[in-house]
C-alpha cells in the first residue's frame, strides 16, 4: 500500500474504519477533518480577531502574550501576514530585538569574564542560566495595556468607543 501523507492520515483512518458505510454516514466526520481552521472573522481567534467588515480588532502580541487592539496600540505593517500587521506590537518588537541581541552577546561576555577571573569556570553554567532568564523575561508595556483574553480586550475597546462587532 502507498504511504499516506500525514495531513491525510485522519481521513484515511475514518474511511478504513467505515469500509462498508455509505458516504452519507461519514461525510460529517470527513468535513470536520478537512475544514480550514479559521483565525479571524466568524471563528474563534487563535492570535487575531477581525470584525465582520474585515477590520482587525485584536492581535495577541507574540512578545507580551496579551491581546491588544491595533486601533489602540501601534503594530507595524507586515503584508505577508493574514492581518497585514506584525504579530508583535511595536513596543514588543523593540524589547524583543534588544533581548535577542543581548542573548547573542552573552557567550562572549561570560567568556571574557572567565578569562579575567571574574567568573570561575565551574560557575559558567549557573551564571549563563541566571543571565539568560533575566534577558528573556517579558517586560510589560509602560502603560500597562494588554489583556489575557480576547473578550476582555473587546470590552475595553467598546468602552473606548471602538466597534467590536
Amino acid at each position: 500500500m502507498a504511504t499516506i501523507k500525514k495531513a491525510y492520515q485522519p481521513i484515511f483512518e475514518v474511511l478504513n474504519a467505515n469500509l462498508d458505510a455509505q458516504v452519507s454516514d461519514v461525510i460529517e466526520q470527513l468535513t470536520a477533518l478537512a475544514s480550514a481552521k479559521t483565525g479571524g472573522g466568524g471563528g474563534k481567534a487563535t492570535n487575531f480577531h477581525k470584525l465582520e467588515d474585515g477590520t482587525v480588532a485584536g492581535i495577541k502580541c507574540y512578545y507580551h502574550g496579551l491581546w491588544m487592539d491595533p486601533r489602540v496600540v501601534e503594530f507595524g505593517n507586515k503584508t505577508s501576514s493574514p492581518t497585514g500587521l506584525n504579530n508583535m506590537c511595536k513596543d514588543g518588537v523593540n524589547k524583543w530585538t534588544k533581548q535577542d541581541r543581548a542573548t547573542k552577546n552573552l557567550q562572549q561576555e561570560i567568556l571574557a569574564e572567565v578569562m579575567s577571573g571574574d567568573i570561575a569556570p565551574e560557575d559558567i553554567a549557573t551564571v549563563q542560566e541566571e543571565r539568560e532568564a533575566a534577558i528573556k523575561a517579558v517586560i510589560p508595556r509602560e502603560d500597562g495595556y494588554g489583556f489575557a483574553t480576547l473578550e476582555e480586550m473587546l470590552a475595553d475597546s467598546e468602552e473606548r468607543g471602538l466597534a467590536v462587532a
